[in-house]
């Protein structure tokens, strides 16, 4: 088996193909693979994406910088994954964020033309790559609307409410990112942003301590 297959089929868009197409396609050595180091610049913003950006190996950021400086965490996206696969496709197919890893990675390349040509020939991988398209566009947009709430309170509350629709629990929630993490999501300083936490705190809609956070008023979260 080829030592890529099992990263191949985990990744959504190649899921649905069996093993042995998967082989054949990698056995055309169509895949250039590249190593990245730690915090290393991968794409930028505004650079034309000319193939398809497989996440083999490694966590990446996306992020976008505001006219002032100020860094807008965009999505921090783990390997197995495409990357970008939007704005590769589109008809001005540049990166609208940089594309940063958080720690080594492997990005694997195939040109566009090698998916356009899976595509014609296998009806769900096709179904697979539109149905991608269509999630990544839902991303995009809900993260523009929490860009644009008015203020820092709305966001972590929009924020926790996100984060309960996933959770068994209903009152628990554990942060997997860091304060300074969530800082750049949230596009403010760290010091804001437990300022905040804690006038949540203060009012009794939350209880904060280290990374679990505890649901005190439930009526904050019912939207």
């Amino acid at each position: 088996m080829h030592p890529l297959g099992t990263i191949f089929s985990k990744m959504i868009i190649f899921r649905k193909l069996k093993i042995g197409e998967i082989e054949n396609l990698l056995d055309k050595n169509i895949l250039i693979i590249k190593e990245y180091e730690k915090n290393e610049i991968i794409k930028t913003r505004g650079e034309e994406i000319k193939e398809v950006m497989l996440l083999l190996k490694g966590i990446i950021k996306t992020e976008m910088t505001e006219i002032d400086g100020k860094v807008i965490q965009i999505e921090e996206i783990e390997a197995p994954n495409i990357l970008a696969l939007g704005a590769t496709f589109s008809k001005s197919p540049n990166l609208p964020v940089d594309i940063i890893t958080e720690e080594k990675c492997l990005i694997g390349y195939i040109q566009k033309e090698k998916i356009y040509e899976l595509a014609m020939e296998n009806k769900e991988f096709l179904i697979e790559l539109i149905e991608h398209l269509g999630t990544k566009f839902n991303f995009i947009s809900q993260k523009l609307w929490f860009i644009t709430l008015n203020n820092l309170k709305d966001k972590i509350l929009f924020y926790l409410h996100e984060k309960i629709k996933k959770n068994d629990d209903e009152n628990v929630i554990i942060l997997d990112h860091s304060i300074e993490q969530l800082s750049h999501l949230f596009g403010v300083t760290r010091p804001a942003l437990s300022r905040a936490f804690s006038r949540l705190e203060s009012e009794g809609i939350i209880k904060k301590e280290g990374n679990k956070v505890y649901i005190l008023n439930t009526k904050y979260f019912q939207k």
